[in-house]
């Protein structure tokens, strides 16, 4: 047996037997490997479609739409059931979205980005751990009430992070849409218009998302989720046509 041949085969066994870290690492991006993960996992490969468009984007150099792609993916991924595989396909969106913002020098947003990433993969390490994934999104949510704007930002990304701990989907998903749409607040309280415009974006890439966070907001902020919608809806139209 030649030895590329015997170093799939034993990726492989690992992968489906759920051992050999290193080796995972290794054949991660072999031919096949994702394949077999969702075949395995259960999940659906087109859950990944955005994140290969936005891949497939970034290396053209064409940021702007690999940003769009890549909000779509945020959401995407998060219908995978297996945590494992929800984690490190969220990982390697939030990484390209740091490599997109950056070629759009965006450097802040990318930081946040890649600091979010690398939360996630620790997260991920941390298999059998089940915290309290409640306490993060009500301590920033009590810092946001208390106007420690600052203070809630951090919260509300460490609780992106920890709703990744719950289930079933749709109990996460509504978690990430409060905690999504608080950050919206909080940035939008530090004067950070453009930055919680963007963060309208990602919500926007989830049907009903901004409406539910509209409901909550006061009226400064209805109005910049209106004109972002606005502006996401001319977007589109020109993509399409």
């Amino acid at each position: 047996m030649n030895p590329p041949r015997a170093v799939g085969l034993l990726g492989l066994i690992c992968l489906l037997g759920g051992g050999c870290a290193a080796t995972q690492e290794l054949t991660r991006d072999l031919p096949g490997v994702k394949f077999v993960k969702y075949t395995m996992a259960g999940a659906d490969r087109e859950q990944r479609a955005s994140l290969d468009r936005g891949l497939t984007q970034l290396r053209a150099f064409e940021y702007d739409p690999a940003v769009r792609s890549l909000r779509q993916a945020i959401w995407d991924v998060e219908l995978i059931d297996k945590r494992s595989l929800r984690l490190e396909e969220l990982v390697e969106v939030h990484q390209a979205l740091a490599e997109a913002y950056a070629g759009l020098g965006k450097n802040q947003w990318s930081t946040e980005q890649r600091a979010l990433a690398q939360a996630l993969a620790e997260y991920g390490r941390r298999e059998n751990e089940s915290g309290p994934t409640e306490t993060a999104l009500a301590k920033a949510k009590a810092a946001y009430q208390s106007a420690h704007f600052r203070e809630a930002v951090t919260g509300f990304g460490q609780a992106l992070v920890e709703i990744e701990g719950q289930s079933p989907t749709p109990l996460r998903l509504r978690s990430l849409v409060d905690a999504r749409c608080h950050l919206v607040l909080a940035h939008f309280a530090l004067g950070r218009s453009e930055r919680a415009g963007e963060e309208v974006r990602r919500l926007a890439a989830l049907d009903g998302a901004t409406v539910s966070c509209r409901r909550q907001a006061p009226p400064p902020v209805r109005t910049l989720i209106t004109a972002v919608e606005a502006s996401e809806a001319r977007l589109g139209k020109r993509s399409a046509d």
